[in-house]
């Protein structure tokens, strides 16, 4: 935060010295600090006045996470009934091998059906903001300027770490016989790899995350922002105001990726899921996500002039 502040009175002190039309001077004589709460979380930011006709903030809004656990339907249910078989032909490629090269301990009863997740929301950034007076004795003001924050606006993950561990390893050795003993190979040959099927997708952990999977909802880190709002970011006559602020931030179409494998390249990848693609239901909810395309934003701020 120290750090913060810092960058935030160098941002506000380096401005040019430049003229107006209306002859008032740009350099910035007087300086402020805000604190707010709204829908960008708890806001943080220092302010100046350049002339009656603008204003400009610097700042950052901190946004608690907010984590919700609940349970996801993996769409396996259809895979138990051959549970027995792998479980037998994974027994076999043990047996061969002399050693657990496919460790099905984690699955005592049988392929997940569902699996506990927590969902987390992320929303800490930075912003710049120019207010503009277009009334000589009134606060009312229009807002332009921008928002920066982290692109990952929403990650849903596996809640007990390696949940999904003996399914990479199934999958492994039925899509890379080669790196078993020849005497196990026989057992994984012409099986299928296990997953969940969504649409043209096909979703299963990445052996590389250790049987963790993670999907996310991504906007777009640069947000630019318009809005309208009453009060000065500076307090002209007293040392302490007030600050009300309403407007939208463009964060663009939010777009959904999930852990996915590909038959056809035979690689792993996070892949960005479309509706068109992912049909049914899933393909319902993504189609709805992808059309929030603004974030209203909120704010209260308490004001104060300490030059």
């Amino acid at each position: 935060m120290k750090k913060l502040l810092f960058v935030c009175s160098l941002a506000l002190l380096s401005m040019q010295t430049i003229s107006a039309q209306t002859g008032e001077s740009w350099i910035p004589k007087h300086f402020g600090v805000g604190v707010g709460v709204g829908t960008t979380g708890v806001a943080v930011d220092l302010s100046t006045t350049i002339n009656r006709w603008f204003g400009v903030r610097v700042g950052a809004d901190i946004f608690p996470e907010i984590k919700i656990n609940t349970d996801l339907d993996l769409g396996t249910k259809d895979l138990n009934s051959d549970f027995r078989d792998i479980t037998r032909r994974a027994e076999q490629v043990n047996a061969a091998a002399g050693y657990n090269v496919i460790d099905l301990s984690g699955l005592p009863n049988g392929i997940p059906e569902s699996m506990d997740v927590e969902g987390k929301w992320s929303n800490t950034t930075f912003h710049f903001l120019l207010d503009i007076y277009p009334f000589k004795n009134s606060s009312w003001h229009a807002t332009t300027g921008f928002y920066v924050g982290g692109s990952k606006l929403v990650s849903v993950y596996n809640k007990e770490a390696g949940f999904l561990k003996a399914v990479t390893d199934w999958n492994e050795a039925v899509l890379h016989p080669e790196n078993l003993p020849v005497a196990a190979r026989q057992y994984v040959a012409g099986q299928s790899i296990i997953g969940a099927e969504l649409g043209d997708y096909f979703i299963t952990p990445n052996p590389a995350d250790e049987g963790d999977v993670e999907a996310n909802i991504k906007v777009s880190s640069f947000r630019p922002y318009l809005g309208i709002g009453w009060g000065r970011a500076v307090p002209r006559k007293n040392r302490i105001g007030c600050q009300f602020d309403m407007g939208v931030q463009f964060w663009n179409s939010p777009k959904v990726y999930a852990p996915t494998y590909d038959e056809h390249t035979h690689t792993y990848q996070q892949s960005q899921l479309t509706d068109d693609h992912a049909g049914g239901d899933g393909g319902d909810v993504i189609k709805i996500i992808s059309k929030i395309s603004v974030y209203p934003t909120i704010n209260f701020r308490i004001v104060g002039r300490f030059l």
